[in-house]
């Protein structure tokens, strides 16, 4: 509940606490707001409610990151935990309202509201009017105001045991807070850091300054000396591309004229291939036609039989249709009988009911009268009634219902006869429906009997077919898989046949150009020659290096790329044979080439290479040949250094990672070279290489002769097959056959079977309705039964009552005779004339069921014979439909001799065509073949031309590589660099420049610019060093003026609070003395802060020996000497006056409302005396368990 009494209003706007708002805050679930207005607030409540919630929410919201402080063991437990009733909340959240409108607070705004919030998750957030900001900028904002979670202006138990702790060092965070400093403390503590952190950065400087100025002098030497290689390198990169632009022109004149021819020979090999084309079509087509004109054949030979088998299936269907109208004819004439009966019954009925109708008009007639004179007698009882006494008349009421017991009993006993005759109506039914259902027995046992012996046979005429059939499935399965397996066979012949001439076309191709030395230099060519027909010459001599290596094939273009022209090097023994072959081509004026004696090249295998991390390295490339091991000094020279990875990205990496060492070549062709030139791009498409030629020519030798074997073996296979089948497709025809001869008498049979199956359907479903009619009529004769008791029953009650009731009017009668005898005169003519009229009712009745009986037989009688007359017409209707059907089968069967009669002619003239075509196809296969021979020859011319445009692409490509490898360079980015008009001087001019590049020395290109970046650096960090030493000198100048602003600061404050402190302590004590002291005078910002205190009629004497009242009242003492001097915009106290008694309770309240002018005051409390000084009061309870609630405010 929230009480208001005499509010105080401030005229002087002051900043204050405006309201305090909540959710999720601990116990407080819902959302709960608390308004305040200036001077005290009070909040109470039971213990265990939640009030020292509120002062912890508060303290919470200031940025108190202890959670010991908050009565809480991990983040969550702030957060609402749920209760029995209540799920538990996501997050908590609290605002604190603040009135700035003295602008005390440093922000441009006349209302602050600052705002935490924590997830369960852990996160949690600051914010400042709803924007986002850091606990620095709420601690920065609420400095040295005295509001804060350290402050003054949050005062708990545990506060008051801080400010009278033990260590005098644990008070002076307040004092300080008090005092103001605690900005001036927080700056110098960031100056020193900014200045330790200077201190660090000035000796880094020092030692880099010190490092720079060793190594700059012989970098600026290096400098000078690479200038002077790049101007020797720019000179010798002019004259050395327009050498290479000179090749480049020639060796693509070479390359275009090739280009031309090899166009000629593609455009003749189109036509070639379009006339091959045109046979093959030919040969598809008549290929095509024989398959057509076998099938026709086979069709045309299987018509006989088929035919004959159809014939058998129409003559089966004649006999089936001819049985069917039979027994049309038979249920024709039976239903025409059975039609007559039941006219002739319907005659009878009609009859029938002519003399009930008559009967019924005579009962009519007779009984209009009978009721006429019962009418009269009764009105004249009536009339006579009239005049009688009362005993006379209660004589009268009771013979009255005698009169109308004996009318009731009569009317009942018509109803028993009624209810008789229905009951006779459902015997005679009964009868006749338990001899129906006899008879219907009897027609359904002697089905079923007929039904089971043709089932017998039936059933082993379907065995037999069943047997028959699957034995059919089982030869049809293997001669399907007979076929397919000759299909097979003849397939594999082709493909193979097909092969064996794309492969024999090219090993004769591959052979041809081996003999003629297509792909080599025409120098190496002419000397290979030489060597074969002088045995002389080849002493010594082993080959071109070509043929004496093997490589595979997914690794043949990495090292052709690797060897490049050293490819067709000559290998020889000793340097003597090759001094031999070189004076034989100079004395010959063969041309040049390259000689590798055995004895004097050798190679070293690379070792130490770094892969580590890299996919893709393959390995040396003399680890991936293979060669006789004489060769191996040869093969490590020219390989041994080279390294094979798969793709151009391994490559860098490793070229980056060993420093560029090695040669690197990818699979694809792409090379790196150990100058960090990379050379690659797409390779042309060659036919065959020298280095996989011989290899392919012996491979292809061992494929024809196994291609050559597979086919005479298939061909064996697939004539032994034909011989062991012939045996199955004769039994086939036989079992099939008989089959089709079977399937006529199944189909026969089936028809008989299903016609009793459907007859025995009808008995059945007849047999069930006849049993539900009897039940029915069981159920209606025991209903009727029970009727006939019930009205017996009231018979016997109404005949007791009249007895009874006569014996009482008898008695009056005896005394009144002469009246009584008139009036039992009109009872008993009364009485009679009712019997009548009642015996005319049940007569009536009786007839009117028996003719609606008769109506009813008659009804079903005209509907049975409107169904016959429908089944007779459809016999009629279906008979015609049969002999129709007869008919057309006759004809069918005519047409189908016609047919078989003429199949045989037409198979001959099938076969004669077949023949004919045979002829033509094996024509147009000769002409296949021919026209495969000169394709063959033109693509062997094409390939030769390739193999030379290839040679010069290589010669080209390595000029190309070359002046990438020296200068970046490619033939369309030399830029107006020009090609050279005379070689010979040219190659002079560049053996000069790269002599003088030579003596020159090593060269470090990269020191010119490591130069000019480390003379940039020199200087910068020289310049830094003076800005870091001015930085230094001036944060010492700051912290030592801050440390005397804050020195002198606290003394004078101190002296105040002391002062103060001595005054409030006297008020609050009435008497006694109290001081603060400093522990050390000359270190004021450091030292502990002593209390001293005597309260009256008491020695001086240490804090810990007061009572807990004292302590209590000496911290309440302390707090308001502070407040006098710098007065808190607001303070909460949480029970601090819990240890006082009534009476010092009093004196705290009467203090309270001295600073409440200037102070807003938030306490929480249970003293009476704290009550009564509120200005406003709140109630905190709790309703449901668990949750904190806020009672209705009341105004007063």
């Amino acid at each position: 509940m929230i009480e208001y009494k005499n509010i105080k209003v401030i005229e002087e706007k002051i900043m204050y606490l405006k309201r305090l708002e909540m959710y999720g805050f601990k116990s407080f679930a819902d959302k709960t707001a608390l308004e305040f207005m200036p001077g005290i607030t009070t909040v109470i409540g039971p213990n265990g409610s939640g009030k020292s919630n509120i002062s912890d929410c508060i303290r919470w919201v200031l940025g108190e990151q202890s959670l010991k402080s908050l009565r809480g063991a991990k983040s969550e437990d702030i957060i609402f935990a749920g209760t029995q009733n209540r799920k538990s909340l996501g997050f908590a959240e609290a605002s604190l309202v603040i009135d700035n409108s003295d602008s005390k607070l440093p922000i441009e705004y006349n209302e602050v509201v600052v705002t935490r919030r924590i997830y369960r998750s852990g996160e949690t957030g600051y914010f400042i009017n709803k924007t986002p900001c850091r606990l620095k900028d709420i601690l920065e904002l609420f400095m040295d105001t005295g509001i804060g979670k350290d402050g003054y202006s949050i005062i708990g138990q545990g506060k008051i045991e801080e400010i009278l702790s033990n260590k005098s060092e644990d008070r002076r965070h307040i004092f300080e807070e008090a005092a103001g400093i605690v900005k001036y403390r927080t700056r110098k503590a960031d100056s020193e850091k900014k200045l330790e952190q200077t201190k660090l950065n000035l000796l880094r400087i020092n030692d880099i300054v010190s490092e720079i100025e060793t190594n700059i002098g012989p970098l600026k030497n290096q400098s000078e000396k690479a200038k002077k290689f790049l101007s020797l390198r720019d000179e010798l990169k002019n004259i050395e591309v327009g050498l290479f632009l000179y090749n480049i022109d020639d060796f693509k004149n070479q390359t275009e004229e090739i280009i031309k021819n090899i166009d000629i020979l593609e455009t003749q090999k189109v036509r070639e291939d379009e006339n091959f084309n045109n046979f093959q079509t030919k040969k598809e087509e008549l290929k095509e036609a024989l398959d057509k004109l076998v099938e026709e054949i086979e069709k045309t030979q299987n018509l006989g039989f088929e035919g004959n088998q159809r014939k058998e299936q129409f003559n089966s269907e004649i006999g089936i249709s001819t049985e069917r109208i039979t027994n049309n004819k038979e249920n024709y004439e039976r239903y025409a009988v059975e039609i007559d009966e039941l006219e002739n019954r319907n005659k009878e009925l009609e009859e029938e009911k002519t003399q009930k109708l008559e009967k019924k008009n005579n009962l009519f007639s007779n009984k209009e009268k009978f009721e006429t004179e019962l009418k009269e007698k009764t009105i004249e009882l009536e009339k006579y009634s009239k005049t009688l006494s009362d005993k006379e008349l209660e004589i009268e009421a009771k013979k009255q219902i005698v009169q109308k017991n004996v009318d009731e009993k009569y009317e009942i006993i018509a109803q028993v006869n009624t209810e008789k005759a229905n009951f006779d109506n459902l015997v005679k039914r009964e009868t006749s429906l338990k001899t129906e259902i006899q008879e219907t027995i009897s027609e359904l046992d002697s089905s079923r009997t007929n039904k089971e012996e043709l089932s017998k046979s039936f059933y082993e005429i379907e065995k037999n077919r069943n047997d028959i059939n699957k034995s059919l499935e089982e030869m049809k399965s293997e001669k399907d898989k007979s076929a397919e397996r000759l299909k097979e066979y003849e397939t594999k012949i082709n493909s193979y046949q097909s092969e064996y001439r794309i492969k024999e076309s090219r090993h004769r191709f591959l052979v041809e150009t081996e003999k003629e030395k297509e792909g080599y230099a025409r120098s190496v060519k002419l000397l290979v020659e030489a060597t074969e027909r002088d045995s002389s010459l080849s002493k010594g001599v082993h080959g071109v290096l070509a043929n004496l290596i093997s490589v595979e094939k997914q690794y043949e273009t990495a090292i052709e790329m690797t060897l490049g022209a050293s490819i067709q090097n000559i290998v020889t023994d000793t340097e003597e044979e090759a001094k031999r072959l070189v004076n034989y081509l100079r004395d010959n004026k063969l041309g040049r080439a390259s000689f590798l004696p055995i004895t004097s090249v050798k190679g070293q295998r690379i070792t130490g290479i770094n892969y580590r991390g890299i996919d893709g390295v393959i390995g040396i490339a003399s680890d991936l040949v293979k060669v006789d091991r004489k060769y191996e000094g040869i093969i490590l020279n020219l390989l041994g250094r080279t390294v094979i990875v798969e793709d151009i990205d391994s490559a860098v990496k490793l070229a980056k990672q060993n420093g560029y060492k090695f040669k690197i070549v990818t699979l694809k062709g792409d090379v790196i070279n150990p100058s960090g030139a990379i050379s690659g791009g797409s390779i042309a498409n060659k036919t065959v290489s020298i280095l996989g030629r011989g290899k392919e020519i012996s491979e292809l030798e061992k494929e024809l002769a196994l291609i050559k074997e597979k086919i005479e073996n298939i061909e064996k296979e697939k004539s032994d097959y034909e011989e062991s089948i012939s045996d199955i497709l004769e039994k086939f025809d036989k079992k099939q056959k008989e089959y089709q001869e079977l399937e006529i008498v199944y189909a026969t049979e089936k028809q008989k079977n299903d016609n009793l199956d459907l007859e025995i359907l009808k008995l059945d479903a007849k047999l069930a309705k006849l049993r539900s009619d009897l039940e029915n009529i069981g159920k209606e004769k025991e209903e009727n039964n029970l009727k006939q008791e019930e009205f017996n029953k009231k018979v016997l009650e109404m005949e007791e009552q009249n007895a009874s009731l006569n014996i009482v009017i008898e008695e009056f009668t005896n005394l009144n005779k002469d009246n009584q005898k008139y009036i039992d005169d009109l009872n008993f003519d009364i009485t009679n004339l009712k019997i009548s009229v009642s015996s005319f009712d049940e007569s009536e009745t009786s007839i009117n069921e028996i003719m609606d009986r008769i109506n009813l037989d008659i009804e079903k009688n005209n509907t049975s014979i409107n169904n016959k007359k429908e089944l007779r017409e459809k016999i009629l209707i279906e008979n015609q439909e049969l002999e129709s059907k007869i008919e057309e089968i006759k004809q069918k069967i005519v047409d189908l001799e016609k047919e078989i009669l003429g199949s045989t002619e037409k198979v001959e003239k099938l076969k004669e065509d077949r023949i004919s075509k045979n002829e033509k196809l094996t024509t147009i296969e000769k002409e296949i073949e021919d026209q495969t021979s000169k394709i063959e020859d033109i693509k062997n011319h094409i390939s030769k031309l390739d193999l030379k445009k290839s040679k010069i692409e290589l010669e080209l490509n390595q000029v190309i590589n070359k002046m990438w490898e020296e200068y970046e360079l490619t033939p369309n980015t030399t830029g107006d660099i020009e090609k050279v008009d005379n070689p010979t001087e040219i190659q002079k001019q560049v053996n000069s420049i790269r002599s003088e590049i030579r003596n020159l020395g090593s060269i470090n290109v990269d020191s010119i610019k490591e130069y000019q970046e480390m003379k940039e650096r020199y200087d910068f960090m020289s310049e830094q060093r003076l800005d870091l030493e001015d930085s230094s000198n001036k944060l010492k100048k700051v912290i030592n003026e801050m440390t005397e602003t804050m020195k002198k600061q606290f003394a004078e404050q101190f002296k105040i609070i002391n002062k103060n402190f001595g005054e409030v302590f006297t008020e609050l004590f009435g008497g006694g003395k109290a001081e603060l002291i400093l522990a050390d005078e000359e270190n004021i910002l450091e030292c502990g802060i002593e209390i001293a205190v005597q309260p009256p009629g008491k020695k001086l004497q240490n804090m810990m020996l007061l009572s807990g009242g004292e302590k209590a009242f000496t911290a309440i003492a302390l707090l308001f000497a502070i407040l006098r001097m710098n007065p808190a915009p607001f303070c909460v106290l949480d029970e601090i006056e819990a240890a006082l008694d009534d009476v010092n309770v009093y004196r705290f309240a009467e203090y309270l409302k001295k600073f409440s002018k200037e102070t807003q005051f938030l306490v929480i409390t249970h003293r009476k005396g704290t009550m009564e000084a509120a200005d406003t009061v709140y109630g905190i309870t709790m309703e449901e368990k668990g949750i904190s609630k806020l009672l209705s405010m009341k105004l007063k």
